[in-house]
């Protein structure tokens, strides 16, 4: 059913009979008896309003027009005026200029035959129906704007208390590992008494893996550190030449280890970058140890570095198995490792290159990978020239 038409004609029967034509077609009417019943009507879903002439005197003229003017973006309530016989021959009256600036005015000429009242509202209430489904959809959209709104503080929160765990979850398991490390060394001094061959390689085992779990804990909290944003940063210009010649008493005895071909061409002073230190030889660090970890015996690994514009991209390329297309984003996601098996050995956390990628975008660079399967991998560290 449409929405009603609101009918104000003050004289004689008008109003009533309107109402019976227009109910007869099938419209439902809400017969107001002055400007002000009218104007109230504008509050609820009118659809629109039927108006006689002689009921805009002046005063009720301009509280109409005000209450016009008042509604809502989304509403232009059709306005109908049944004008006065000739009323449309002569120039435009004040009324019909006042109306028009604030209403979708249109002007009938009496006597109306009753086939053009009917055609003229339905015209009008179809667009006040068109303008009814524009407030649906802006109303939707508030609600599923809030709905978001809300999802995503929760998504926020969840975070932030998964980040608080992991935070706290390493600081505690750091106490009994370091403990762990501290009795081993003391044992191995042969402060408890004299320790044969075979306790000393236990020991030596023991070591071992407590070095590796403080690691993987270690990659948890930095983690942690950088996801809470907890992460200080000194940035500052340095070369990025003695920083990669540095990592080599790290990865020497691994690369020596495996027979790998490891080479370095760094143009001397042209790789100056403006950015942390630190935070810099960490993503170099752990992707230097993700090349050795990947690359099987016998094969090359080659870092270099180029100035381009603004900026200092340091590569670090591999003959590894590759990664497929569809992972290259993914290996970025926290605690993605691919090849992670029973069987290819390849331990961790996950975490290195989320890490990675992360201290590099909050120093103002990038990290990123070009790569496919079979075809080894070639990360590139995108920093701020200095």
């Amino acid at each position: 059913m449409p929405a009603p038409v609101a009918i104000l004609a003050p004289l004689g029967r008008d109003a009533a009979m309107a109402a019976t034509v227009v109910e007869t077609a099938g419209i439902p009417t809400v017969p107001c008896d002055s400007i002000a019943t009218m104007c109230d009507s504008l509050a609820a879903d009118i659809g629109a309003l039927l108006i006689a002439q002689e009921a805009l005197a002046p005063s009720e003229l301009r509280r109409l027009t005000t209450a016009l003017r008042e509604q809502p973006a989304w509403s232009d309530v059709p306005v109908v005026v049944l004008t006065a016989a000739r009323e449309l021959d002569g120039p435009p009256t004040e009324l019909m200029i006042m109306l028009s600036e604030v209403a979708n005015l249109t002007l009938l000429e009496r006597p109306v035959r009753r086939a053009t009242l009917l055609t003229t509202l339905r015209s009008a209430l179809r667009a006040r129906q068109r303008q009814f489904e524009v407030r649906k959809h802006l109303q939707d959209r508030i609600e599923n704007e809030a709905v978001l709104r809300e999802a995503r503080a929760a998504a926020e929160e969840a975070s932030l208390a998964k980040t608080r765990f992991l935070a706290t979850m390493s600081h505690e398991l750091r106490t009994p590992l370091n403990a762990i490390a501290g009795y081993t060394e003391i044992m191995a001094m042969g402060v408890h008494g004299p320790v044969t061959q075979q306790q000393r390689a236990d020991l030596q085992r023991i070591e071992r893996n407590q070095r590796y779990l403080l690691s993987l804990i270690n990659d948890v909290l930095n983690y942690a550190k950088v996801e809470s944003g907890h992460v200080a940063f000194r940035i500052r210009p340095f070369t990025v030449d003695h920083l990669v010649q540095a990592l080599d008493a790290f990865m020497d005895p691994q690369i020596a280890s495996k027979g790998l071909s490891y080479a370095v061409e760094l143009p001397d002073g042209s790789c100056r970058v403006s950015a942390d230190e630190e935070k810099t030889q960490q993503i170099l660090l752990n992707l230097l140890s993700n090349a050795v970890k990947f690359t099987p015996a016998g094969g090359r690994i080659r870092v270099e570095c180029a100035r381009r514009d603004q900026t200092v991209h340091v590569t670090v390329q591999d003959s590894g198995p590759g990664i497929p297309a569809t992972k290259l984003e993914s290996i970025f996601e926290p605690f993605v490792q691919l090849g992670r098996d029973l069987t290819t050995g390849h331990e961790g956390t996950g975490l290195g290159l989320s890490i990675s990628r992360d201290l590099a975008r909050k120093m103002s660079g990038d990290l990123e990978v070009q790569s496919a399967e079979g075809q080894g991998a070639l990360f590139t560290l995108t920093l701020p020239a200095a």
